[in-house]
């Protein structure tokens, strides 16, 4: 299988490596399975590319959110920085002047910084440098340090906002991979359509080329019994219709089968000018599918139930913050050493310590219920996504329960169709052969035409919906049903 899926990839390259409108280049030609579709498209689509996109892009996000929870190292300041500007400065007789001020600085702080995910704050290690050159009414020369400080920033009885982040992103991320294996089934299903819509139309032309040809010779026949009067010019007229419907409708399903050709091409990123016969597989796989069973794994691995319960995730998170959106209480602490001196080579002798700590609080009083009708808000729009998810899980079990009853009659009736395909085909050889020895009539000749050619459509019809079925039952439970396996994501 993998040999066989390296040879078409590497075809599909072939065709890509040249232009697509050269004129003098011969057209490639390929024979196609639904399988060698389905891979193309899966791995090299415009769809796939884009759904591949999407999955890398909520990848990165992921590991851009996991990133953000670890210890940073971080190094600001401002070197240098200038100020030149009037300022009120006392002087010796207690009088204040505005006077020309200059100041040149330099600050540099490097620090770790840890968020705290179970309390909401953050946990600082820092160090840094400062210093002042100031001239004006008299020249300074500061320099400052803190080699070290240890600081903690914690909002009390406050949401949380990174506790809830901790349970929403991981599941954010699950949806965004189930979308993905989504995504590809989709392109299975609609890929398989494309394909047995190529095969329809190719088969269409098979018919119209033999009605032409049969219909010619009963025309040519029918003249000749009409010149020695063996029958009415009725019969005449009525072969010759036939064979000019035959004629039109082999114009028709010529047409068809280009646009057909086409719309399989874009999907598969194909030149044009390749030649493609498709090739179905007549012979359906037998999958006993329990529809029950069907629902269950529905359930498990489809992203939309994930989402519902994402949905509802998020919910919650409106309802805990909307209760302590009002609360704005913080705790800050630190503990270092600093020292400073006129001096570089003194800043650093002899540091002092340095402790900080203060709690800072502000609580509204009277606020004409605004808290409550936010609260009852987050409360109301919990209360709908409960409602929206138990509707649409509903919903969705009935579609996922119907189409395993849609597979199973499908199934069914492909072998009816095969043997009624089989049942006209050979009626119309016996018609033919006993209207060439003069046994029946033309009218008899046609209806067993007729007949035969909607038996084949029908059983081709009948099996382009069985397989675009089963693949729709793969992307609403992405489930394969063949394997006994969940999908998984394609390589990318």
């Amino acid at each position: 299988m993998l040999i066989k899926k390296a040879l078409v990839l590497s075809l599909f390259l072939v065709l890509h490596s040249t232009p697509l409108f050269s004129q003098d280049r011969p057209a490639e030609s390929m024979v196609m399975t639904l399988d060698d579709a389905i891979y193309l498209a899966q791995t090299n689509s415009h769809d796939a590319r884009i759904a591949q996109s999407q999955f890398a892009e909520a990848q990165w996000d992921f590991r851009a959110f996991r990133s953000s929870y670890l210890p940073s190292l971080s190094l600001n300041g401002n070197a240098p920085g200038y100020i030149r500007s009037l300022d009120n400065v006392t002087q010796n007789d207690g009088t204040l002047n505005f006077v020309e001020q200059r100041r040149t600085f330099s600050i540099v702080n490097l620090s770790l910084n840890q968020p705290l995910i179970l309390t909401g704050g953050t946990l600082s290690v820092s160090s840094g440098l400062n210093y002042l050159d100031q001239e004006g009414t008299f020249r300074s020369q500061e320099w400052q340090s803190n080699p070290f400080s240890i600081s903690l920033f914690q909002p009390l009885f406050q949401f949380n906002e990174m506790k809830w982040e901790q349970r929403i992103e991981p599941m954010r991320h699950e949806v965004a991979r189930k979308e993905y294996i989504e995504d590809i089934a989709q392109i299975e299903a609609e890929v398989s359509d494309l394909f047995f819509a190529v095969y329809d139309a190719q088969q269409s032309i098979e018919i119209a080329s033999f009605n032409v040809a049969v219909n010619d010779t009963i025309f040519i026949l029918s003249q000749g019994r009409f010149d020695i009067g063996r029958i009415a010019e009725n019969d005449l007229l009525q072969s010759e219709l036939q064979l000019i419907n035959a004629r039109t409708e082999l114009a028709n399903a010529s047409i068809n089968y280009e646009q057909a050709l086409r719309d399989l091409k874009t999907v598969l990123d194909l030149p044009y000018n390749t030649e493609i016969e498709v090739v179905p597989p007549i012979d359906i796989p037998d999958i006993d599918v329990d529809p029950d069973q069907a629902v269950e794994l529905a359930r498990r691995y489809r992203p939309a139930f994930l989402n519902l319960e994402l949905q509802q995730l998020l919910a919650d998170q409106g309802v805990d913050q909307a209760r302590k959106s009002q609360r704005n209480i913080n705790l800050s602490a630190s503990y270092g050493l600093t020292q400073s001196s006129q001096d570089f080579e003194n800043v650093y002798m002899d540091p002092l310590d340095q402790q900080r700590f203060t709690l800072s609080f502000q609580m509204p009083i009277f606020e004409w219920g605004a808290r409550r009708s936010r609260l009852n808000a987050a409360l109301e729009n919990k209360d709908r996504v409960i409602e929206e998810q138990q509707l649409l899980e509903k919903q969705f079990d009935q579609t996922v329960y119907f189409q395993v009853k849609q597979l199973q009659l499908l199934e069914q009736q492909v072998d009816v169709a095969a043997q009624a395909d089989t049942i006209a085909t050979r009626r119309f050889e016996v018609a033919r052969n006993r209207y060439l020895v003069g046994n029946i009539d033309i009218t008899e000749l046609f209806n067993a035409q007729r007949e035969k050619d909607q038996a084949n459509r029908s059983f081709i019809q009948t099996l382009r919906q069985f397989w675009t079925s089963m693949y729709a039952l793969r992307r609403l439970t992405l489930y394969d049903f063949g394997e006994n396996a969940p999908l998984a994501p394609t390589s990318q």
